[in-house]
């Protein structure tokens, strides 16, 4: 990837926007990014659940456009089930804004109207695909992330019984409960899908969880990904991440970062979908603050820069990933995934990029929810003394 990482350059004005907007992201995002199409919330460009290499593109692009998705959200706000999506907002104390209503009656409507599979009602609500013109089968496609941010002024946090980290090695998983009825019970048991829900401040970035409690908030789209190989099968599901990227739920890939993901249908067919404001390390219950998010990514085609995995990059790390439904198997990809980047960064042998990666990457556990595990190494870009690193975002102070 040396060749590639900040061989292309955005327009001064993309650029000048996108570093005042995430500079000032700590109070309020006080400008929005430029952008070249806008794709709207619709039952058209929506689709539910899972990939498909033969839905008509939302939009086609050239290599360098910028576009501004929107995504939906918004749980039991929307369901079926409640017909009062302001009486609901009201009886949880959310702030009810017109942008929040008109996102929540966009994904109503998708939730509605959008065809799913047979048997298969639900699923992450992704929007795409977005078709690169230049993108073939063996290239790499470069995901610039230059903004996310909450449509809506809320989001939620659950789990759904059998399902998240307190499962791990269990032979006998948690009995569920609702949060009204968590206290004094068992330490170890999980809440219901409803969980609990917390209000967006924008202004301050911040997630108020509770009395006294407030999260930092770092929107990011849990799943980004190019449309999977024909090896996978049709309408490949979204649930598992892959080498074609899709849920990865890494909480890095937020405003400011850069997704690096191999093409293998033409056209790339980009898909995202699962909005976050926010997640730590691992996803333990299964999910993070799930809310709506606007996204702006910019898509650049490389040429025949074949991946075998996703990567990404930040302006202090690269990342590495591992994936596989063995946490231990996945461990072991995501070194091995960083021993071949050393190797073709810097020319290191095998046990010299496996010390490296002893003493100076750092892994994480991604997520442990989504079938398919993950863990990624941040490999810090401070250790390359020698090197310069050209890259479309700087924030301030370094």
């Amino acid at each position: 990837m040396k060749t590639h990482i900040g061989k292309f350059r955005a327009s001064p004005q993309i650029l000048a926007a996108t570093a005042l907007g995430l500079l000032l992201a700590g109070t309020a995002r006080a400008i929005d990014i430029p952008y070249d199409f806008h794709v709207p919330l619709t039952p058209e460009n929506a689709i539910i659940g899972h990939y498909s290499a033969t839905k008509k593109p939302v939009i086609i692009v050239k290599s360098g456009s910028v576009v501004k998705i929107d995504g939906g959200g918004g749980g039991a706000a929307v369901r079926g089930d409640n017909p009062d999506p302001v009486k609901w907002l009201a009886d949880n104390n959310i702030p009810s804004t017109p942008e929040t209503l008109v996102c929540l009656n966009e994904t109503a409507l998708v939730q509605k109207e959008t065809p799913k599979l047979p048997g298969k009602p639900g699923g992450h609500l992704l929007v795409g695909p977005v078709f690169i013109e230049e993108a073939e089968p063996g290239d790499m496609l470069e995901v610039r992330i230059l903004d996310v941010t909450p449509r809506i002024t809320f989001g939620s946090t659950g789990s759904t019984p059998g399902h998240g980290g307190l499962t791990l090695g269990s032979e006998t998983p948690p009995e569920p409960r609702t949060p009204e009825s968590s206290r004094g019970t068992t330490p170890g048991a999980v809440m219901r899908p409803a969980g609990n829900i917390t209000v967006l401040d924008l202004k301050r970035n911040v997630g108020i969880f509770a009395k006294g409690i407030e999260v930092p908030l770092k929107p990011f789209m849990g799943v980004m990904a190019t449309c999977p190989p024909d090896s996978e099968g049709p309408d490949r599901g979204s649930t598992e991440p892959g080498t074609f990227g899709g849920n990865l739920d890494c909480a890095e890939l937020g405003a400011g970062s850069t997704l690096y993901l191999p093409v293998y249908q033409k056209g790339a067919l980009f898909y995202t979908g699962d909005s976050h404001a926010g997640q730590g390390d691992g996803e333990v219950t299964g999910t993070a603050i799930e809310t709506a998010d606007a996204c702006t990514l910019q898509f650049i085609v490389h040429k025949g820069a074949t991946l075998k995995m996703p990567r990404a990059e930040t302006p202090t790390d690269f990342i590495a990933f591992g994936l596989d439904k063995d946490l231990n198997k996945a461990m072991r990809q995501a070194i091995v995934e960083t021993m071949d980047f050393l190797k073709e960064r810097r020319g290191l042998d095998p046990l010299k990029a496996y010390a490296l990666a002893s003493i100076a990457v750092n892994y994480h556990v991604t997520q442990v929810v989504d079938v398919t595990l993950g863990v990624h190494g941040m490999i810090p870009k401070r250790v390359f003394v020698d090197e310069a690193f050209p890259y479309w975002y700087r924030p301030a102070g370094l």
